[in-house]
This record gives C-alpha cells, structure tokens and sequence, in this order.
C-alpha cells in the first residue's frame, strides 16, 4: 500500500474522530468570541445555546468540517512529513515544517471555516448559503466573501501546527529514542499530544478570536459589496480590544482550550494507531 494513501487512510481517521468529540466545544467558543460579552462564562454561554435550540446547537455546522476532514488532515500530515524530510532534522526545521503545514491548510480551512461559523450562529446549510452569495454577487462576490478572515487564519494555522506537529514530532522522536519505536503506544501519543495540543492552540488563539469576529459578520452586508469594518482586520482587532481589552483576544479560551485537547490527542492517537493497523497489514 503506497504511503499516500496510508497518509489518506489514517489522515480520514484523525479528522472524524477528531471534528466529532470537539464540534460541541467549538460552537460554545464561536458564540462567546461572537458575543463578545463581558463575563459570560463557558458553562453560562453552553445552557443558554441549550435552552434557545437543545442539542443540535452544539452540533450546527459540523457537516461542513466533517467533509472537509479527509483533505484538510491529508493535506496536514503529507505537507509536514515531505517538508520536515528536506529540512535539517533540528527543532527549527521541525517548527518551520509544522508552519509551512499550517499555510497550506489556511488555503482551504479559510472558506470552510467562514461557512461552519455562519451555519453555527445564524442556521441554514452551506450550499444555501453559497446559493445566496451567487445569485447576490456572482462569482467573485462569491470568492471574495469566502476569503474574509484569510490573513489571521493564515497565521492562526502556521503557528499551530508549527507547534503541534512540530514540537510533537521532536518529542516523539526522543521518546523514540528512550523507549524504541515499537515499544511506543497509545498512552504515550496522548501523554504527548494533549499537552502540546493545548500549547499551541493557546499560543494562536488570539489570531483565532479576530478571524471568527471577521467571519461571523452578516453576508449579506458583504455581499452588496458593503463589508461592515467588522469583516476587516483591523476593525475586528479594535471591537475586540474595546470591549476587553487583552482578555477579550482569549474569550472562550477555556472551552476552546478544552475542545483543542481532545481534538488534538484523539487526532494523533487516530493517526498514529490506524497507521501502525496498516503497516501491519
């Protein structure tokens, strides 16, 4: 079996089993960064989208990452290991691995991202919305509006998997080292990759809380060509900064934190578990 597609196969794996066990704490995150709202806790913020819609409030917009799962983790994998495999096997060149990672994945995690957030506030499904774009603005109002937020998401994605893979391939390679490869399980992918999950969604999540106050702006505005200062860096930056100052660039940091530690470990641990299956089989 050829290793793109046990990087397919395995990358498949990570991304359902990831995007299923964090879409309830991603959708708490996206409204309190919408909200904006001083004092609203997690747990205050996850009873109210209870009461307003049930359940299914937790699970708005999921379609739209789950398809998009396959490629977006394919893209992750196979770019880190091609790129780490040209660079000198040091830290650095680990990290810069993880970023040019990152960047490319912002190329499509942007739009998709722009259509889970407007699915999880304001319903509909994602090819309603396009449809509505369309027949508003053509084509490139089309193209335009799904390309807001892509200057942070593209920062947002280099730092993170600059950390994530990065930092957790050169653990890994000393755990490596001290264990051996075939004495490595489980247990030991989720030791490390929680952690080092957590570290690195916290060191991007400021990038994050500025593209999702971009992209959570009403289309339609945007569609007419009449894109509110919300939909732009510098304006998303200014309201989040007046109505919290450095605390409101971490508003649901703690549920997103919390989502980025099962979603991070239980990626690896997918990946890493249904590539040891396949070079077995």
């Amino acid at each position: 079996m050829s290793s793109i597609t046990d990087e397919l196969i395995a990358g498949s794996a990570a991304g359902f089993a990831s995007t299923i066990l964090g879409a309830p704490l991603d959708a708490v995150k996206v409204r309190m960064q919408h909200l904006q709202q001083p004092g609203l806790t997690t747990w205050a913020c996850a009873l109210a989208m209870l009461r307003e819609s049930g359940v299914p409030a937790f699970f708005r917009g999921v379609g739209v990452p789950l398809l998009n799962s396959v490629l977006m983790n394919t893209v992750m994998f196979v770019v880190f290991e091609e790129v780490q495999s040209a660079l000198p096997d040091t830290t650095g060149g680990a990290l810069a691995a993880g970023a040019v990672s990152g960047l490319a994945q912002s190329l499509l995690s942007t739009p998709m991202d722009l259509l889970k957030i407007q699915v999880q506030l304001r319903g509909g499904h994602p090819l309603s919305i396009l449809r509505r774009l369309a027949a508003r603005s053509g084509a490139v109002g089309v193209a335009s509006t799904l390309s807001v937020g892509g200057s942070m998401n593209m920062l947002r994605e280099g730092v993170f998997t600059a950390v994530y893979l990065g930092l957790y391939s050169r653990l890994r390679q000393r755990l490596e080292l001290a264990h051996g490869e075939q004495a490595l399980h489980s247990g030991h992918v989720l030791a490390l990759s929680a952690p080092v999950g957590a570290l690195a969604w916290l060191s991007c999540y400021g990038f994050d809380t500025v593209k999702s106050v971009q992209q959570s702006q009403p289309l339609d505005r945007a569609a007419a060509n009449k894109a509110p200062p919300l939909s732009t860096v510098a304006g998303a930056t200014r309201h989040v900064w007046e109505r919290g100052g450095v605390a409101g660039f971490y508003r649901g940091a703690l549920a997103s934190t919390s989502r980025a530690v099962l979603v991070t470990a239980s990626r690896l641990v997918a990946y890493e578990r249904t590539k040891a299956l396949l070079s077995e089989a």
